[in-house]
C-alpha cells in the first residue's frame, strides 16, 4: 500500500535589501522634487505679496505727496540766483539757517508753501467746524508776539501760510540696525515736517516762524526776515511738530546706486545733500548738492514765486527685503 505524501512549499513574500533601496532613492527623488516645488510656490507667493505690498504703499504715499504738492503756492527750486549755482534754495534760505529741521540720517527733498485753513484751536470757544464755515465763528485775541497786520491777514483771508518739506530718512536696515532705535523696515523712508505760524495751542508765534511770508512783495524767497537777527536752530529734538511719516521705502540698498540722475534741462532738485555737510546728512556715496536715488524731485526753474511750477516726483523701492 502507497502513501502520498504531499509538501507544502512556502515562498517568502518580502523585499530584499537591494529592492528596499531603489525604492527608498524613488521616494526621495519623488519628495526633493515635491519639496522644491512647495518651496518655490511659496516663494513666488512671497515674493509677489511683497511687491503688492510695496506697489500700494508707493501708491499711498505718491497720491499723497501729488495732493500735497497740488495746493503748493511756492515751490523752492535753484532758480533765486541768475544762472543757478547748483545749491537748491531749499538748503540755502531754510535748512543751514536752521529754520527747518535737521534730523539726524536725513536729506530734504522738497519744500513749499501752501494755504491751510485757520486751525480749529485758534477760534474762540471752541466752535463747530459748521459754525466755522457760516462764519458764526470768532477768532481768539490776537497773540502778543503777532504784529497787528499779520493777524489782521489771517483774520481776513481765513487762513494761514504753512510751510511743508519731505525728506528722506536712513533707517540703516541694511546694517542690521544693531542699536535697535529704528523699528522701521526697510532701508529709508520718507518723513513730512510741517511748520505752521502758531503754537498748538494758538496762544504766541511758533518761535521757527517769525513773520508770515510776502507773495506781494519780495515773495516767498525773501522769507524770513528776521528783524533780531537772531536764527532758531530747529534740530531733530526741538521746534514745531515732529516729523511724521508718510510711507515705508526701500531705496538704495548696498550695492546699489546711490546717487539720482541729473534733472531734464530746466529742471533741478528740490533738495540735496547740504553743502560740506557730513553729519548727521550719512547717506553713503552722495555729493553736495546731490539727491539719494530712492526719493528725490525735480522742480522746473522759476525765476518768481508768480511763476507756473512743475514737479517731478521719483521714487524707487524694492520688494526683496519683504
Amino acid at each position: 500500500m502507497f502513501k502520498v505524501f504531499r509538501h507544502r512549499v512556502y515562498q517568502s513574500a518580502g523585499f530584499t535589501l537591494i529592492e528596499l533601496l531603489v525604492s527608498l532613492l524613488v521616494a526621495a527623488i519623488f519628495l526633493l522634487a515635491t519639496a522644491k516645488i512647495v518651496i518655490d510656490t511659496m516663494r513666488l507667493d512671497r515674493e509677489e505679496t511683497g511687491r503688492t505690498q510695496v506697489q500700494a504703499e508707493l501708491t499711498q504715499a505718491m497720491q499723497y505727496i501729488q495732493q500735497d504738492l497740488a495746493e503748493a503756492l511756492y515751490i523752492y527750486n535753484d532758480a533765486e540766483q541768475p544762472n543757478g549755482d547748483g545749491t537748491p534754495d531749499l538748503i540755502q534760505n531754510l535748512y543751514t539757517p536752521g529754520w527747518i529741521r535737521r534730523p539726524d540720517g536725513a536729506i530734504p527733498v522738497v519744500a513749499f508753501w501752501k494755504l491751510n485753513p485757520i486751525p480749529q484751536r485758534c477760534y474762540a470757544g471752541n466752535p463747530t467746524l459748521q459754525d466755522i464755515r457760516r462764519g458764526q465763528a470768532t477768532l481768539k485775541e490776537r497773540p502778543r508776539d503777532i504784529s497787528v497786520a499779520d493777524w489782521d491777514n489771517i483774520r481776513n483771508r481765513r487762513n494761514i501760510y504753512t510751510l511743508v518739506v519731505y525728506y528722506l530718512r536712513r533707517n540703516y536696515n541694511n546694517a542690521g540696525n544693531p542699536d535697535g532705535s529704528t523699528p522701521w523696515e526697510g532701508n529709508a523712508r520718507i518723513a513730512r515736517f510741517e511748520l505752521q505760524p502758531l503754537n498748538d495751542t494758538c496762544t504766541q508765534r511758533s518761535r521757527f516762524f517769525v513773520e508770515d511770508p510776502d507773495p506781494f512783495q519780495a515773495g516767498f524767497l525773501a522769507w524770513p526776515r528776521n528783524p533780531d537777527g537772531q536764527t532758531p536752530i530747529a534740530t531733530s529734538s526741538a521746534g514745531p511738530r515732529l516729523v511724521t511719516l508718510v510711507s515705508n521705502i526701500f531705496s538704495s540698498r548696498e550695492g546699489s546706486p546711490q546717487v539720482a540722475p541729473a534733472c531734464p534741462q530746466g529742471y533741478a532738485f528740490g533738495g540735496g545733500k547740504p553743502n560740506g555737510v557730513t553729519f548727521p546728512v550719512t547717506f553713503p556715496g552722495l555729493g553736495d548738492n546731490e539727491n539719494d536715488v530712492g526719493f528725490h524731485v525735480c522742480v522746473r526753474q522759476s525765476v518768481g514765486a508768480d511763476r507756473p511750477q512743475d514737479v517731478i516726483i521719483n521714487i524707487t523701492a524694492t520688494a526683496m527685503e519683504r
